[in-house]
């Protein structure tokens, strides 16, 4: 979680406030992925310290502060310069931000491909036990809970309409989440795991088809 730099140094504002850092992970501005930092002004004497520090996104060129404080806060997305859009945890809930405003409602878990990293308007996000595809643009939900959350179809761009979902059991199927339904058959995981590999929903789908 915590894959940082540490760089303990003071800055000042064009303002002429000094703002301390007390550490600042290595994503964003100083791997040049974009104009940002994720940070904390708080000073860490432990780990422990650290676990409890609190973090926000800065222009890494005026160290203004464009965010709230969170818990923690992903660099996929805004940071690494693949969206608009950021992952944050605060009271151990995550969401999906901008900079201008909250994008998506608290949830359990949200996995960072899709939206966060550019690939289509889609991300899973957990409630419960249970993930569902939702898209941003609109909050629809577009797919019944499901117990998996695989990285593919839709959700990366390989295609506009079918993702793959499975309602336990490591029974899965493809899913349209334009006709909102199963239209494949059934697979196991190692036919899961060699659909990954060739990469193509559609491809599969010609086999699969019901």
């Amino acid at each position: 979680m915590f894959k940082i730099i540490i760089l303990c140094f003071k800055n000042k504002l064009k303002r002429g406030i000094e703002l301390k850092f007390g550490y600042i992970l290595k994503e964003g501005a100083l791997k040049k992925e974009s104009n940002y930092i994720i940070a904390t002004e708080d000073k860490v004497n432990s780990p422990k310290d650290l676990m409890k520090s609190k973090w926000a996104i800065y222009d890494s060129k005026t160290k203004e502060r464009l965010t709230d404080f969170f818990d923690w806060i992903a660099p996929q997305g805004l940071v690494k310069g693949q969206s608009l859009y950021f992952r944050a945890t605060k009271n151990k809930k995550e969401a999906i931000f901008s900079l201008g405003k909250q994008e998506t409602p608290w949830f359990r878990k949200i996995r960072d491909r899709g939206v966060l990293t550019g690939e289509s308007n889609f991300y899973w996000a957990k409630e419960k036990a249970h993930y569902v595809l939702y898209d941003i643009k609109n909050g629809e939900k577009l797919t019944p809970n499901f117990k998996s959350s695989v990285i593919a179809g839709a959700l990366i761009g390989d295609t506009d309409n079918l993702i793959v979902g499975s309602f336990g059991k490591e029974i899965f199927f493809i899913y349209d989440i334009k006709k909102k339904k199963v239209v494949s058959k059934e697979f196991d995981e190692d036919k899961l795991i060699e659909i990954l590999k060739n990469g193509s929903l559609k491809q599969a789908l010609e086999e699969l088809k019901i």
